[in-house]
């Protein structure tokens, strides 16, 4: 066995890759669960009488699956990981929104120790604001003792200090909504869009991963055929050489046998540059534990590329219709929309005059002046109007611009996602065709190249012609193969499209 042979033989974990492709079955509208590596490379080697030479398939190590990838990229892929914590950011985001009704306590004290009027001052007050229509509540106490004057009276109280409470209501600004209220609002929202921006990453992995995971599988295959091509001219050059030195062959026939190796022998080349490339493009998704990434070997090429399922896809509209009630980003927009209006909410109410009502009731403890003692309660207004407004205008204006714009990326949005759906059932239907034309084109330069064979056994062609023959056959095996692949990835894309992060 050969060199090229053995090399050959090496490399057929790929070789169960594709169904064998019979002639005409597709013009018959037979179809095949699958194509295999096999089908696609056979015959691996032929002498000039045309017998075919088998060459063993030994047993493949475990193939890597597109699931495996898949899952492994939206578990390690940094832009996942990156996504998981801006959401954990949004969370962050809400606790600190949520912190504004936190209660607030707040204490003051002085010592006045000289002076005309030594004295001693301790005031300490909690406010709590609440959701309630903006109402906020406070409750305090305060102990003033020594001497004061007269104008500073209100600072002395009985020996055990003063106790008050009381709230305050507003009327119009503050009212339905506040700035706390927005705040939380907006957070929640933001923490809606953060995990709709994880579920949009994991989808656009499975799209991109899937799409290289085909391609690394496809040049798998396409190094697999090229490599049986240059194994048909290996093995039968010896053949030639015998019969020109017998006699009974020609020399050019010979040369022109090692000028196609030369040609077979740079497709190599570019075939395993291919494979290499590919695989150095998967590894950016395919990751090891510690985050880095992981070169798929040949020889965890899968055995089998699926073959398009026959037959029309379904409803354009249905298939909008399921897109749109899955996609992050219509609903992303849609939530954008909805924190621009709450701001736009916030700008509207804070334009109003503030009136506010307020009720507060103090009383005095312990000894000391009996005045003090009698309970106090205490109600009034408050009023603050704008007189020209203009800040206030212009965050209205700002906010109803923000909303306008938020519509319209929402629209388009939804806009996108109909066109992306639309064109990715576009190119699964070329790709379906393209694999049943290849696959009858395959089965037609197959035929020819048995029957050139022939003839040149016979006499009555030469190896130029032979030579012609098997590399269209090549051609169109590579053109098989590209079509599936094609399909594949125009799989992904629609399921992208569908809202789907799992691959089919």
């Amino acid at each position: 066995m050969s060199r090229i042979q053995k090399a050959f033989s090496a490399s057929l974990p790929l070789s169960l890759l594709l169904l064998s492709t019979q002639a005409f079955a597709q013009e018959k509208g037979g179809a095949q669960p699958s194509s295999t590596v096999a089908a696609l490379a056979a015959p691996a080697a032929t002498s000039t009488s045309g017998t075919s030479q088998t060459y063993p398939q030994p047993t493949a190590a475990r193939s890597l699956t597109l699931s495996e990838v898949v899952k492994n990229a939206q578990d390690r892929f940094p832009l996942v990981i990156a996504a998981d914590a801006e959401k954990q950011g949004a969370e962050a985001d809400l606790l600190a929104a949520e912190g504004g009704f936190d209660p607030l306590w707040r204490t003051t004290g002085a010592v006045m120790a000289t002076g005309a009027y030594p004295s001693q001052r301790i005031d300490t007050v909690v406010e709590q604001p609440t959701p309630l229509w903006g109402t906020s509540v406070f409750a305090g106490y305060r102990i003033g003792v020594g001497k004061f004057a007269d104008y500073d009276g209100k600072l002395e109280t009985n020996d055990y200090g003063e106790l008050r409470a009381g709230l305050r209501v507003p009327v119009l600004r503050d009212g339905p909504i506040d700035r706390r209220r927005a705040t939380i609002k907006r957070a929640e929202i933001a923490l809606e869009i953060a995990k709709l921006g994880v579920d949009q990453q994991k989808i656009e992995i499975n799209r991109v991963t899937s799409q290289r995971y085909w391609d690394w599988v496809g040049a798998g295959v396409r190094l697999t055929i090229v490599e049986a091509w240059l194994a048909t001219a290996e093995t039968r050059n010896s053949d030639l050489k015998k019969r020109v030195e017998r006699g009974d062959l020609p020399e050019i026939e010979q040369l022109e046998n090692e000028r196609s190796l030369l040609v077979r022998r740079a497709q190599l080349v570019s075939e395993t540059r291919r494979l290499e490339q590919t695989a150095i493009d998967l590894s950016l998704f395919y990751r090891k534990a510690d985050g880095t990434p992981d070169l798929p070997k040949r020889s965890q090429l899968p055995s089998s590329i699926p073959e398009p399922p026959p037959g029309q896809a379904g409803s354009t509209q249905d298939a909008e219709t399921a897109a749109l009630a899955r996609r992050p980003e219509p609903k992303r927009a849609d939530a954008v929309k909805a924190s621009a209006a709450v701001e736009l909410n916030l700008a509207r109410n804070q334009a109003l005059p503030a009136i506010d009502l307020f009720v507060a009731g103090s009383a005095d403890l312990g000894p000391g002046d009996d005045k003090r003692g009698i309970p106090v309660f205490e109600a009034g207004i408050v009023i603050d109007i704008p007189i020209l407004g203009r800040p206030q205008r212009g965050r209205v204006r700002s906010g109803e611009a923000a909303v306008k714009r938020a519509e319209k990326q929402a629209e388009f949005a939804k806009d996108r996602v109909g066109a992306e759906v639309k064109d990715a059932m576009s190119a699964m239907e070329a790709a379906r065709k393209r694999a049943e034309v290849t696959a009858s084109e395959v089965a037609l330069a197959e035929k020819l190249e048995t029957l050139e064979r022939t003839r040149f056994d016979l006499g009555d062609s030469t190896m130029l012609i032979v030579n012609l023959r098997e590399q269209a056959t090549a051609e169109a095996r590579l053109k098989r193969v590209d079509a599936l692949v094609d399909y594949q990835k125009a799989v992904a894309a629609y399921r992208a499209a569908q809202g789907l992060s799992t691959p089919q």
